[in-house]
């Protein structure tokens, strides 16, 4: 991890939400019972329990003798699938920014304690240190390993294609505890100029074209992207995931400005 990202993602933490989840011992609520600090019930007293556990103040209300139990705390297993289709790659400081959030999203998900795993879109799991290649087409988010049920995911993506966002992303929400999603998008895609013929997403096809831009074709683009932008955060939040559009910059940049507003990352 260069420098500049590794300073960058010391400072914050992924947001998990607070619900039920499946990992390893560490610092979130889990699905079981434990021995963290956080109470959740009582149940009648055992031989073998642990004395400590007994609470003296319900025996002096009931004559039960009863333990206190607690809910276990874990650090939760992360899925963090890349779309590798060519659009990500369109620029340079494109494709470097979602590089760095695989990477960012990935140290996140183990510095705790916890599991993570980097999944290529339509392809194999792959160590975030050696990174990946992105392909010269789109074949679908899901990854060939299955993802873990319980846990929590998370997808890389410009989203810049006209599925439906729903059963597109689906196949990522579907068994996992919480779904993030990352939008990320150039300056030129969130802002074309008039600068000439440049390259943007076709109106109705999973392609992009070269087009003279005018006022008109600009004012045309910015509707459908803020349409679709649009129809992707109403997905994710109707999956009860957490949505954040990040303009591709520098990682300290990303980070505490579009991720942090979104919720999906907490100072450190």
């Amino acid at each position: 991890m260069r420098a500049e990202l590794e300073l960058a993602v010391r400072r914050f933490a992924l947001s998990v939400p607070r619900r039920a989840l499946t990992g390893r011992i560490g610092e979130r609520l889990g699905r079981g019972l434990g021995a963290s600090v956080e109470f959740e019930d009582h149940r009648d007293y055992q031989p073998g329990d642990d004395p400590r556990h007994v609470d003296w103040r319900v025996f002096a209300r009931t004559d039960r003798i009863a333990v206190r139990l607690y809910r276990e705390e874990v650090a939760p297993l992360l899925d963090v699938v890349i779309d590798r289709s060519p659009q990500l790659a369109v620029t340079a400081a494109k494709e470097q920014a979602a590089r760095d959030l695989v990477a960012a999203l990935c140290h996140w998900g183990v510095r705790d304690g916890g599991a993570a795993q980097c999944h290529a879109s339509g392809g194999e799991v792959f160590d975030p240190a050696r990174g990946f290649a992105f392909t010269d087409r789109f074949d679908g988010f899901a990854p060939r390993r299955r993802l873990r049920r319980g846990g929590l995911r998370a997808l890389i993506s410009d989203l810049l294609r006209p599925a439906d966002p729903m059963r597109s992303l689906a196949p990522l929400a579907e068994g996992a505890a919480h779904l993030f999603v990352v939008q990320v998008l150039d300056d030129w895609e969130l802002e074309p100029a008039r600068e000439g013929p440049r390259t943007l997403l076709a109106a109705d096809a999973d392609e992009r074209a070269d087009l003279a831009l005018d006022e008109r074709t600009i004012a045309a683009y910015r509707a459908r992207l803020a349409r679709l932008v649009d129809d992707v955060g109403d997905a994710v939040r109707r999956f009860g995931g957490t949505h954040a559009v990040v303009r591709a910059a520098a990682p300290g940049v990303m980070f505490a400005g579009d991720l942090l507003r979104a919720g999906m990352v907490e100072p450190a």
